[in-house]
């Protein structure tokens, strides 16, 4: 790769893990969402119905893998706002029917909550809706028990969800969200040298299980990277194409994301990644992991073999739209990951199509340019486009020094 290639591809590099931190959860947004989980638990522990009895109230998905994103502004619907789900562990619920458990929630919140909309049931529990906040946000809570042969507590290990159609179902989410975080923590040989910080989880609590602390939540690593890029071009490609009902989701991106990762990571004994080919290299690879029987797709928890994420693909008649979908919007994915390296005509075309894959605005754009070394190609502009030739164009009506040599800054090969 010649130094204006390699320069390039550093700038768009260095665009991608910025652009991941800025549309991640601010720290106000995180304390006030840590704070509505401390509320559940209070509303829980004031129920005298046995089935609540002990209930013990921890986050999943997103919030635990720290791959929470911010909503795309003006979104439709549910896309609209911040995605916090919570699993509440009832030690209690062993023989229980799942009608009955998913009943016991969704009296328990009506009853005890205090915001303004109405509590909505779920196919698989319930979700509370804090409009009061901008944007808003929305917790999913999900109840669950343990298996007859599990005996461990606070929700560790294999459990079972309710669900109205189908009864219990298996869900498995600590063992998952410790999967990842193992893969996270995977070293990869990188071309440059990378800093990543890593991080401890903390304790449990006796009642409630804390998120993490919101200094090690944003901790960049080219996978959760790669997961919070993926999900916010997956909202925007939604809404452009009217996919929101269909849209892959975060499950079945943050799996087939974390084994391409984990694939990345054996290759690179052989070749050293930098990060941004190892995010292409995860994006490009999801669809090989995703597995299947004949008769069925399958993305299943790789700590519990009965959770398939990739169910709602298997469904008659409906399946076919998610699995459609699934594959389109993956195409795309590839595509916008890739923006920073193509060429675009000037800043505004390559802003454009950035807003378009990852709502993300102009004076983003601007503030990357401004921050990258000023003789590195600007992401999405012909090689040798740079601030200092920039400069020279503004001054002298051309682009005259767009050809003029950049040997004498190497790219950092520094996360974040």
């Amino acid at each position: 790769m010649n130094n204006e290639k390699t320069t390039k591809h550093s700038s768009w590099e260095f665009f991608l893990l910025r652009a991941a931190r800025a549309i991640s959860l601010t720290g106000p947004q995180y304390i006030k969402i840590n704070d509505r989980y401390e509320q559940l638990q209070k509303i829980l522990s004031a129920s005298n119905d046995p089935i609540l009895q002990k209930a013990h109230i921890f986050p999943q998905g997103s919030m635990r893998l720290k791959t929470t994103i911010n909503p795309v502004a003006g979104a439709p619907a549910d896309l609209g706002t911040i995605d916090a789900d919570a699993i509440v562990w009832l030690p209690n619920a062993k023989g229980v029917s799942a009608d009955t458990v998913l009943e016991a929630i969704e009296k328990r919140f009506q009853e005890g909550s205090r915001v303004h909309e109405d509590i909505q049931p779920l196919r698989r529990g319930v979700r509370i809706v804090y409009a009061d906040q901008s944007p808003g946000f929305h917790i999913d809570v999900t109840p669950a028990r343990p298996r007859s042969w599990n005996d461990e507590t606070d929700g560790h290990g294999m459990l079972e969800v309710p669900d109205r159609e189908t009864g219990w179902k298996a869900s498995s989410p600590i063992p998952y969200a410790d999967w990842l975080h193992d893969a996270s923590e995977c070293q990869i040989m990188l071309e440059h040298y990378v800093a990543l910080n890593k991080s401890q989880s903390v304790a449990d609590s006796a009642t409630i299980d804390p998120l993490p602390e919101y200094e090690e939540y944003q901790t960049e690593d080219p996978l959760r990277a790669s997961i919070k890029l993926l999900k916010r071009h997956r909202d925007e490609w939604a809404i452009s194409t009217k996919n929101e009902k269909s849209r892959p989701i975060s499950a079945v991106i943050t799996t087939l994301a974390t084994h391409a990762w984990l694939n990345v990571a054996s290759q690179s004994r052989q070749r050293p990644f930098t990060p941004l080919e190892a995010i292409l290299e995860i994006v490009r690879t999801m669809p090989d992991f995703i597995q299947s029987n004949g008769q069925e797709y399958m993305v299943c928890n790789p700590e519990d073999s009965g959770e398939n994420f990739a169910e709602k693909w298997n469904r008659p008649g409906e399946g076919t739209a998610y699995q459609r979908a699934f594959f389109e919007w993956h195409k795309s994915a590839c595509q916008a990951l890739s923006l920073g390296l193509g060429t675009y005509s000037s800043v505004e075309t390559f802003a454009t199509a950035v807003k378009e894959s990852f709502g993300i605005g102009r004076s983003f754009v601007d503030e990357v340019n401004a921050s990258i070394p000023a003789n590195w190609t600007m992401p999405g502009r012909p090689s040798g486009m740079n601030r200092n030739s920039a400069s020279m164009g503004a001054l002298f009506g051309s682009v005259a020094g767009s050809d003029q040599s950049q040997a004498d800054t190497k790219p950092v090969g520094r996360l974040g």
